[in-house]
């Protein structure tokens, strides 16, 4: 005969439709439930017959020696990395990584979250997904004394350690080498601009046309490019104007992929009479024809420094405000942006 599977606070969540992390509040009678809920809560376990893990209850916070890591999209070359890094690290201290994907979803980003804490994970690492809208359930790991630490994507207004690029540095390095090239009209294929590192480049960018006086116009910008089909829709629209751009630089690789595939639809040469670049050095930005100029991120180094975020503050786990940790990233120069 099959074992029985053993009852979780997953169950009972599902059975009242509340949150894992309020079945685990009324189980362990915090004040922030109500008596009615608590009620709720004891009667409905009791007919589940549940079983607390009492292993895990009786794990102080922070003697896990589980780090959760939270990303957008685990088969993306840039998260695989971050993975990488994060993982060598942990291995070095004797830690493991519980990694949760959130497919650019906030709804599955607040279910990783409530699933780290049950999981009474000693860290969560996360960089936000495209559709992230709020941090509350991020507060509510650090209610716990879970530390939370951002990297790549993040919320500024969220006070935790984060690990970012030096955006303002790169993209005005890269505008400085597109109007070398004799790029004059230069478009952005913009990210979501409810994350910051999405806000901070479009900014940058913007200040770069000025400092090299270079043309801008409002409808060189689009938005929410993060996909091959948004870079597709965004290129077709741009090549197709009066007077089309003769350069786009995009927040991501897979847009400048997608803008790369439309200029040959369209019979445009390139570099030269459309310059493309990307952004994160994904491997097939080497493989097409023409190559693509990117920029290296430092994504190993992203991981990495991630972890010794956690390993240099375990002592201190009340909210700071701490400056970032600056991973400062690179130019590469390939053949679709090179006409001299």
């Amino acid at each position: 005969m099959a074992e029985k599977r053993r009852t979780t606070i997953y169950d009972i969540a599902r059975e009242l439709n509340i949150t894992p992390a309020s079945v685990s509040r009324a189980l362990k009678d915090d004040l922030s439930i109500g008596k009615v809920t608590k009620e709720l809560v004891r009667k409905t376990a009791l007919k589940l017959n549940y079983k607390p893990n009492v292993r895990a209850r009786s794990l102080p916070t922070g003697t896990s020696k589980t780090l959760g890591v939270i990303v957008p999209k685990i088969n993306d070359h840039f998260f695989a990395n971050v993975v990488a890094g994060i993982e060598m690290v942990a291995r070095q201290s004797n830690h493991h990584v519980l990694i949760c994907q959130t497919d650019e979803s906030f709804d599955n980003e607040k279910r990783c979250v409530e699933l780290l804490i049950n999981q009474n994970v000693a860290c969560i690492i996360v960089s936000l997904a495209a559709t992230s809208a709020g941090t509350r359930h991020l507060q509510e790991a650090k209610k716990y004394g879970i530390p939370v630490i951002q990297f790549d994507r993040t919320d500024e207004s969220l006070r935790t350690q984060r690990i970012i690029n030096d955006n303002e540095q790169i993209v005005f390095e890269t505008v400085k080498h597109l109007a070398t090239q004799g790029y004059k009209r230069i478009a952005h294929l913009a990210g979501p601009q409810n994350i910051d590192i999405y806000r901070d480049r479009r900014s940058a960018f913007e200040k770069a046309l000025r400092q090299y006086k270079l043309l801008y116009k409002p409808e060189y910008i689009q938005m929410d490019c993060l996909t091959k089909q948004n870079g597709r829709e965004a290129a077709q629209k741009l090549l197709s104007m009066k007077q089309p751009p003769d350069a786009i630089f995009a927040a991501a690789d897979i847009c400048a992929l997608g803008a790369l595939q439309v200029a040959k639809e369209m019979n445009i040469a390139v570099p030269g009479t459309l310059g493309i670049c990307g952004f994160s050095n994904e491997p097939y930005t080497e493989l097409t024809t023409p190559s693509l100029t990117t920029i290296e991120q430092g994504s190993v180094e992203m991981g990495k420094q991630a972890v010794l975020a956690f390993m240099n503050g375990q002592e201190s786990r009340q909210a700071r405000s701490l400056p970032p940790v600056i991973i400062q990233p690179t130019l590469v120069v390939r053949a679709s942006t090179c006409r001299v």
